[in-house]
């Protein structure tokens, strides 16, 4: 499992704690699926989401560089607090007990992950509509498909997980933080074996590509509403399998008790987080190769 200094983790939890609601997968996840996208996409995709960029600014209006899925894969959290954020893009607020209400109670006037997906590869594909728009569409895209596979992205439970304090077993001064930010953050750093504020190294990506060009195209090429229902059954059965969750009611003191998160939870949560990041790395290519491809 991956290490970090006391020093360098203490750092990290203090940043992402504050930015909690804003990430899934973090910055390592997000440009890990970008990655995987990119190496997936058709020559003619690639080429059309390279003049797409080529005149890409950040958030205070300066040129970016950025030419990339991975790298453009944040822009929907570097945005945060800014005119262009729309802070319920990135989740479906999908309940993880009992039985899943109509739409509209946990997606109020469809303004949630796999409600925008849709609408944002349109407004991708239309090749009319102003090339701001259509930027702006494709890095939206390269971020919510990547959030639709956290499946604390797609539960409500304890706000995603962003309520339930855990400790991770095994790491060298594991410093207190949340289920959430443990699958956003620690978790992706360990599957990946680097630290969570670097970028994915290719011996890291390069299982995740095999992994997502050898999925069946059914697979890939699934809809939205698949992505988030198999995000919420695997944050019922796995995210969520921990010590003290119940769909009973409880106390607010209760639902706030620390859990401590196994060494057997960790390796299965690396398991599914590894197989969700090639899941979404091939999803992200296969809905911008279609949008981009000539009709």
């Amino acid at each position: 499992m991956s290490r970090l200094s006391g020093a360098s983790r203490a750092a990290c939890f203090a940043l992402l704690w504050l930015a909690a609601p804003a990430s899934a997968w973090g910055p390592l996840g997000h440009r890990a699926v970008g990655g995987v996208a990119d190496a997936l996409l058709s020559p003619t995709a690639r080429k059309e989401v390279a003049r797409l960029l080529a005149d890409d600014h950040d958030r205070d209006g300066h040129p970016s560089g950025r030419t990339t899925l991975a790298e453009v894969s944040l822009w929907a959290d570097e945005i945060r607090g800014s005119p262009a954020d729309r802070p319920t893009w990135h989740y479906d607020n999908v309940p993880v007990c009992g039985a899943i209400p109509a739409e509209a109670s946990w997606c109020p006037q469809q303004q949630c992950a796999s409600n925008r997906i849709g609408p944002l590869l349109a407004q991708l594909a239309d090749r009319n509509a102003p090339l701001q728009q259509r930027r702006e569409a494709l890095k939206w895209v390269a971020h919510l498909v990547g959030d639709l596979h956290q499946p604390l992205h797609a539960a409500d439970f304890a706000q995603g997980g962003n309520q339930v304090p855990v400790e991770l077993q095994g790491w060298r001064r594991s410093s207190p933080t949340t289920l959430h930010i443990a699958w956003d953050v620690w978790l992706v750093a360990s599957a990946l074996h680097t630290r969570p504020n670097e970028r994915p190294t290719e011996a890291a990506l390069r299982p995740l590509i095999a992994r997502a060009r050898a999925l069946p195209a059914g697979v890939r090429e699934a809809p939205p509403d698949r992505w988030r229902s198999e995000s919420n059954e695997l944050a019922r059965h796995v995210a969520l399998d921990v010590p003290g969750f119940s769909c009973a009611p409880v106390s607010g003191a209760a639902a706030m008790a620390a859990v401590l998160l196994t060494t057997s939870y960790q390796r299965r949560a690396r398991r599914v987080i590894t197989s969700q990041l090639a899941l979404a790395g091939a999803r992200l290519a296969a809905v911008v190769n279609r949008a981009l491809e000539p009709e």
